[in-house]
């Protein structure tokens, strides 16, 4: 199993379902197997930068994971000896590309970890035949009004609670003084609120599940340009009720792009890594 002394900005989850159920090999042998799917898919930006190789694909493959276990859509061989799921990507010529799994018979895995990753195959592999049928990609799509930006919406936001929070991560970007981020936040979300006006495509979704409930839903990242007119700093999570959306949190835009790409990979140009 990957070091989460290794993992780098929070990305280790201990949490995750895909930790619990399957032994993933020791670092290097994991290491190798993200490689070979990053290799295997279509080219995406699957690193963060200046952290762990391939940190991103580690995490789209957990989540992904917690999706298919959450709707059903793992396939178990009749023998109980080989487990599979879909893992969204495709190869360069369309091609599915699955986690394989075997039963696990390692001795230093953890108890309930009773499958072993042994990589990753498309549907045309002998290991693939084992399955009475292929399972499906993770499906976000429940509510398709909430995947865009509704302009006739107000945005509440709480902006002491937001600045204070988050204070880290503007001092991150270079600002540290309270009162100057906070009118700068509150003077990005006004232009940004008139960009989607016009451009709703701005907003992007990300997949989020409340940790104590287990609940679903989507949220929109909206870019926060605090600095400049053209490069965003930040993203803001806002979350939609029946009558307003309402900002929850700030993230940083690894980490916009990592909980975006949980659904699929955002064409933006504010949120390329």
């Amino acid at each position: 199993m990957m070091d989460k002394n290794n993992i780098t900005d929070g990305s280790y989850k201990p949490e995750f379902n895909l930790l619990a159920d399957a032994y993933l090999g020791n670092s290097k042998l994991f290491a190798d197997k993200l490689k070979y799917l990053a290799g295997e898919a279509q080219k995406e930006p699957w690193s963060y930068k200046g952290g762990l190789d391939y940190g991103i694909l580690y995490n789209y493959l957990c989540y992904t994971y917690d999706r298919v276990k959450q709707e059903g859509k793992i396939e178990v061989t009749s023998d109980k000896e080989h487990m599979c799921f879909n893992t969204g990507l495709l190869t360069d010529n369309g091609a599915d590309l699955y986690a394989y799994f075997d039963k696990n018979t390692n001795s230093n895995a953890k108890k309930g970890q009773d499958w072993f990753l042994n990589g990753f195959k498309q549907r045309t592999t002998s290991e693939m035949r084992k399955f009475k049928k292929y399972p499906e990609i993770a499906d976000y799509f429940t509510e398709p009004a909430d995947f865009i930006f509704d302009k006739k919406l107000d945005i509440f936001i709480d902006y002491d609670h937001i600045v204070d929070d988050n204070y880290d991560r503007f001092v991150d970007i270079g600002l540290d003084d309270k009162y100057m981020i906070q009118g700068l936040l509150e003077n990005a979300v006004k232009k940004i609120i008139e960009k989607l006006k016009r451009n709703y495509k701005l907003a992007i979704p990300q997949y989020y599940t409340d940790k104590q409930s287990g609940i679903g839903k989507i949220q929109l990242l909206l870019p926060l340009f605090l600095q400049s007119k053209d490069l965003a700093d930040l993203a803001l999570v806002v979350d939609k009720d029946e009558y307003r959306y309402i900002g929850k949190t700030i993230l940083t835009l690894d980490w916009a792009y990592v909980n975006s790409r949980r659904i699929v990979r955002p064409d933006v140009e504010w949120l390329k890594l």
